[in-house]
């Protein structure tokens, strides 16, 4: 699993039910599209993948620090949409479901619509997977953007569908969370973060009476098993964070709902961290 050099924190994103993170001088609660870009010409940008969760793609995020050609919400909205677009997760378990075809040429923001332009539209993705796929670049695009509804442009002109199954004629909201993300997420550490020796693990999740399990493993064994209850719970996505103390080294953390019909694990999510 590949490294996301960047330590994240969190706090609940206003008017919807997925928690945003907060790092020191970025996003606020307003939505990523008030974080200041950093010398340079950078911003730490919200991208949204897809984990299989039995088979069906539900979305998951990651923060990523990015270029951008210009420090405004357009600007940062074409960055993570580009991004998006390509197999650029730092989790191997996610991916885009967009065609590696298909790039962003830009984006403008006018009210609480963002339009994005895209291009090299040559294959699709099939109809089970086109409605995730849009809902994949909505949450993108309104995360960066502030706004709340995208339009879709191909290649500059308005069509009726992206891939010819889902509707884009008018501008696209978000879909409920419990519908489109991932029941289950470890917001932190991050893939791939080193970290000191009090870890606060950052938990997320819209579960069955709020409840969420947790294990850290170390060399494949588990070395801390705990049970918690996240707030405010289903139907947004709680969250709860808990410090625990370890020695150095490298440990995988993952984060699961019981079922309650076989007790089997689900919506499982994991992160492999260092200890420093």
């Amino acid at each position: 699993m590949r490294v996301l050099a960047a330590s994240l924190g969190l706090v609940l994103l206003a008017g919807c039910t997925t928690p945003a993170p907060a790092p020191s001088g970025s996003p606020s609660p307003s939505g990523a599209a008030s974080a200041s870009a950093s010398a340079g010409g950078s911003a730490l940008l919200a991208v949204y993948y897809t984990l299989a969760d039995r088979g069906t793609p539900k979305l998951v995020r990651e923060f990523h620090r990015l270029a951008v050609a210009a420090d405004t919400p357009a600007g940062k909205t074409t960055a993570a949409v580009a991004e998006m677009l390509r197999p650029s997760a730092s989790d191997r378990d996610y991916r885009t479901l967009w065609p590696s075809s298909v790039r962003v040429t830009g984006s403008s923001v006018e009210g609480d619509v963002v339009t994005v332009d895209l291009t090299g539209l040559t294959s699709g993705v099939g109809a089970e997977a086109e409605g995730q796929a849009i809902q994949q670049l909505v949450w993108t695009a309104t995360a960066n953007s502030g706004a709340s509804r995208v339009r879709v442009r191909v290649d500059g002109a308005a069509v009726e569908s992206v891939f010819g199954h889902v509707s884009v004629k008018d501008p696209v909201s978000r879909a409920p969370a419990i519908d489109t993300l991932h029941l289950v997420w470890v917001i932190g550490p991050q893939e791939g973060e080193t970290v000191g020796r009090d870890v606060t693990l950052h938990l997320a999740g819209i579960v069955f009476e709020n409840t969420l399990n947790y294990e850290i493993l170390q060399n494949g064994k588990v070395v801390r098993h705990e049970v918690v209850t996240l707030e405010p719970g289903h139907p947004a996505m709680g969250e709860k964070k808990v410090t625990v103390r370890l020695s150095p080294g490298t440990y995988v953390v993952q984060a699961y709902e019981i079922s309650m019909a076989d007790s089997s694990r689900q919506h499982v999510d994991n992160h492999t961290f260092t200890v420093s």
